[in-house]
Protein backbone atom coordinates (compact mmCIF):
# COMPACT_ATOMS: atom_id res chain seq x y z
CA UNK A 1 0.00 0.00 0.00
CA UNK A 2 2.92 2.62 0.74
CA UNK A 3 4.61 1.66 -2.69
CA UNK A 4 1.04 2.74 -4.21
CA UNK A 5 0.39 5.69 -2.44
CA UNK A 6 4.48 6.71 -2.95
CA UNK A 7 4.10 6.29 -6.83
CA UNK A 8 0.42 7.66 -7.16
CA UNK A 9 2.34 11.13 -4.83
CA UNK A 10 5.28 11.39 -8.01
CA UNK A 11 2.57 11.29 -10.29
CA UNK A 12 0.77 14.07 -8.70
CA UNK A 13 3.43 16.09 -8.65
CA UNK A 14 4.58 15.64 -11.95
CA UNK A 15 1.15 16.61 -13.25
CA UNK A 16 1.52 19.64 -11.03
CA UNK A 17 4.38 20.77 -12.42
CA UNK A 18 3.28 19.97 -16.20
CA UNK A 19 0.18 22.11 -15.27
CA UNK A 20 2.30 25.04 -13.55
CA UNK A 21 4.33 25.03 -17.06
CA UNK A 22 1.40 24.96 -18.88
CA UNK A 23 -0.32 27.24 -16.45
CA UNK A 24 2.51 29.78 -17.78
CA UNK A 25 3.00 28.77 -21.50
CA UNK A 26 -1.31 29.87 -21.69
CA UNK A 27 -1.58 33.23 -19.57
CA UNK A 28 1.76 34.69 -20.05
CA UNK A 29 4.28 33.33 -22.76
CA UNK A 30 4.16 34.67 -26.07
CA UNK A 31 6.29 34.05 -29.25
CA UNK A 32 8.23 36.74 -28.09
CA UNK A 33 9.39 35.45 -24.85
CA UNK A 34 13.00 35.27 -24.04
CA UNK A 35 14.48 31.77 -24.29
CA UNK A 36 10.97 29.84 -24.55
CA UNK A 37 8.65 32.19 -27.48
CA UNK A 38 9.75 29.85 -30.16
CA UNK A 39 10.39 26.48 -28.53
CA UNK A 40 7.22 26.18 -25.88
CA UNK A 41 5.11 29.02 -26.63
CA UNK A 42 4.71 29.17 -30.60
CA UNK A 43 3.85 25.22 -30.65
CA UNK A 44 1.27 25.71 -27.32
CA UNK A 45 -0.53 28.56 -29.56
CA UNK A 46 -0.51 26.37 -32.53
CA UNK A 47 -1.87 23.66 -30.39
CA UNK A 48 -5.08 25.82 -28.93
CA UNK A 49 -5.58 26.80 -32.91
CA UNK A 50 -5.44 23.12 -33.94
CA UNK A 51 -5.50 20.93 -31.42
CA UNK A 52 -5.15 17.78 -33.89
CA UNK A 53 -1.46 19.27 -35.33
CA UNK A 54 1.11 18.40 -32.35
CA UNK A 55 -0.25 14.87 -33.24
CA UNK A 56 1.93 14.90 -36.39
CA UNK A 57 5.11 15.17 -34.76
CA UNK A 58 6.87 12.01 -34.14
CA UNK A 59 7.83 11.43 -30.24
CA UNK A 60 10.96 12.45 -29.85
CA UNK A 61 10.47 16.01 -31.74
CA UNK A 62 7.40 16.41 -29.25
CA UNK A 63 9.75 15.43 -26.08
CA UNK A 64 12.73 16.19 -26.68
CA UNK A 65 12.86 19.23 -24.56
CA UNK A 66 11.30 17.04 -21.42
CA UNK A 67 13.61 14.45 -21.92
CA UNK A 68 16.43 16.79 -21.77
CA UNK A 69 14.75 18.48 -18.69
CA UNK A 70 14.77 14.95 -17.33
CA UNK A 71 17.80 14.47 -17.27
CA UNK A 72 18.77 17.78 -15.74
CA UNK A 73 16.28 16.37 -12.46
CA UNK A 74 18.10 13.03 -12.64
CA UNK A 75 21.60 14.52 -12.74
CA UNK A 76 20.96 17.24 -10.01
CA UNK A 77 19.45 14.80 -7.82
CA UNK A 78 22.27 12.26 -7.92
CA UNK A 79 25.01 15.07 -7.18
CA UNK A 80 22.61 15.87 -4.59
CA UNK A 81 22.88 12.54 -3.24
CA UNK A 82 19.23 12.22 -3.44
CA UNK A 83 18.51 10.29 -6.33
CA UNK A 84 16.02 7.81 -5.73
CA UNK A 85 13.34 5.42 -7.49
CA UNK A 86 10.76 8.55 -6.98
CA UNK A 87 12.86 10.95 -9.51
CA UNK A 88 13.32 8.16 -11.83
CA UNK A 89 9.48 7.87 -12.24
CA UNK A 90 9.22 11.73 -11.92
CA UNK A 91 11.53 12.28 -14.51
CA UNK A 92 10.68 9.63 -16.45
CA UNK A 93 6.58 10.29 -16.79
CA UNK A 94 7.82 14.27 -16.62
CA UNK A 95 9.09 13.58 -20.35
CA UNK A 96 6.48 11.29 -21.66
CA UNK A 97 3.84 14.21 -20.59
CA UNK A 98 3.65 15.32 -24.19
CA UNK A 99 3.29 11.82 -25.49
CA UNK A 100 0.03 11.64 -22.37
CA UNK A 101 -1.29 15.04 -23.61
CA UNK A 102 -0.94 13.67 -27.31
CA UNK A 103 -3.13 10.27 -26.16
CA UNK A 104 -5.62 12.72 -24.60
CA UNK A 105 -6.35 13.74 -28.09
CA UNK A 106 -5.73 10.57 -30.31
CA UNK A 107 -8.89 8.72 -31.86
CA UNK A 108 -9.33 6.13 -28.90
CA UNK A 109 -8.69 3.16 -31.79
CA UNK A 110 -5.15 4.51 -32.14
CA UNK A 111 -4.33 4.71 -28.01
CA UNK A 112 -2.40 1.41 -26.92
CA UNK A 113 -5.54 -0.61 -24.62
CA UNK A 114 -3.51 -0.18 -21.88
CA UNK A 115 -3.45 3.59 -22.08
CA UNK A 116 -7.08 3.47 -22.94
CA UNK A 117 -6.90 1.35 -19.58
CA UNK A 118 -5.04 3.95 -17.20
CA UNK A 119 -7.29 6.80 -19.00
CA UNK A 120 -10.49 5.16 -17.86
CA UNK A 121 -9.25 4.76 -14.04
CA UNK A 122 -8.56 8.34 -14.82
CA UNK A 123 -4.83 7.53 -14.19
CA UNK A 124 -3.53 8.92 -17.06
CA UNK A 125 -5.32 11.99 -18.40
CA UNK A 126 -8.50 11.21 -20.28
CA UNK A 127 -9.70 12.66 -23.68
CA UNK A 128 -13.31 13.86 -21.51
CA UNK A 129 -10.78 15.35 -18.70
CA UNK A 130 -8.30 17.14 -20.89
CA UNK A 131 -11.27 18.30 -23.30
CA UNK A 132 -12.32 20.59 -20.53
CA UNK A 133 -9.20 22.75 -21.12
CA UNK A 134 -10.20 23.66 -24.68
CA UNK A 135 -13.66 24.95 -23.96
CA UNK A 136 -14.72 28.26 -22.95
CA UNK A 137 -12.01 30.49 -22.34
CA UNK A 138 -9.53 27.80 -21.70
CA UNK A 139 -8.30 29.12 -18.33
CA UNK A 140 -8.43 25.74 -16.15
CA UNK A 141 -7.73 22.14 -16.61
CA UNK A 142 -3.91 22.58 -16.98
CA UNK A 143 -2.42 19.64 -15.78
CA UNK A 144 -1.86 16.95 -18.60
CA UNK A 145 -1.03 13.85 -16.93
CA UNK A 146 -3.42 12.70 -14.99
CA UNK A 147 -7.88 13.24 -14.18
CA UNK A 148 -6.90 13.65 -10.70
CA UNK A 149 -5.59 17.38 -9.90
CA UNK A 150 -7.66 19.28 -12.39
CA UNK A 151 -10.86 19.59 -9.95
CA UNK A 152 -8.98 20.49 -7.23
CA UNK A 153 -6.80 23.13 -8.28
CA UNK A 154 -9.76 24.77 -10.45
CA UNK A 155 -12.62 24.03 -7.68
CA UNK A 156 -10.26 26.01 -5.52
CA UNK A 157 -9.42 28.66 -7.63
CA UNK A 158 -5.86 27.57 -7.76
CA UNK A 159 -5.17 28.98 -10.98
CA UNK A 160 -6.75 32.46 -10.76
CA UNK A 161 -5.37 33.37 -7.14
CA UNK A 162 -1.69 32.44 -8.69
CA UNK A 163 -2.26 34.97 -11.73
CA UNK A 164 -3.79 37.48 -9.08
CA UNK A 165 -0.38 36.84 -7.30
CA UNK A 166 1.75 36.87 -10.64
CA UNK A 167 0.03 39.91 -12.24
CA UNK A 168 2.02 42.88 -10.41
CA UNK A 169 5.02 40.87 -11.29
CA UNK A 170 4.67 39.58 -14.05
CA UNK A 171 2.30 42.16 -16.11
CA UNK A 172 -1.12 41.57 -17.25
CA UNK A 173 -1.93 38.09 -18.23
CA UNK A 174 -3.92 36.42 -20.96
CA UNK A 175 -3.05 36.92 -24.67
CA UNK A 176 -6.76 36.61 -25.38
CA UNK A 177 -9.10 33.23 -25.45
CA UNK A 178 -7.19 30.40 -25.65
CA UNK A 179 -3.73 31.66 -25.43
CA UNK A 180 -4.09 33.56 -29.03
CA UNK A 181 -4.59 37.27 -29.52
CA UNK A 182 -2.34 40.37 -28.22
CA UNK A 183 0.81 39.95 -25.92
CA UNK A 184 0.45 40.79 -22.87
CA UNK A 185 1.65 44.32 -21.93
CA UNK A 186 3.98 44.56 -18.69
CA UNK A 187 2.73 46.02 -16.23
CA UNK A 188 5.47 49.33 -14.71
Amino acid sequence: MKITIEILLTLLAVDFVSGFVHWLEDTYWTEDTPLVGNWIARPNILHHRDGMAFLKNSWLRSSWDLLLLGGIVVAVAKLLGVLDWHVWLFAIVGGNSNQIHKWAHMRRSAVPAPIRFLQRIHILQSPAGHAKHHVNDGTGHYCVVTDLLNPLLDGTGFWKALQWLATPIVGTPRRGVLGIGPRPVRSA
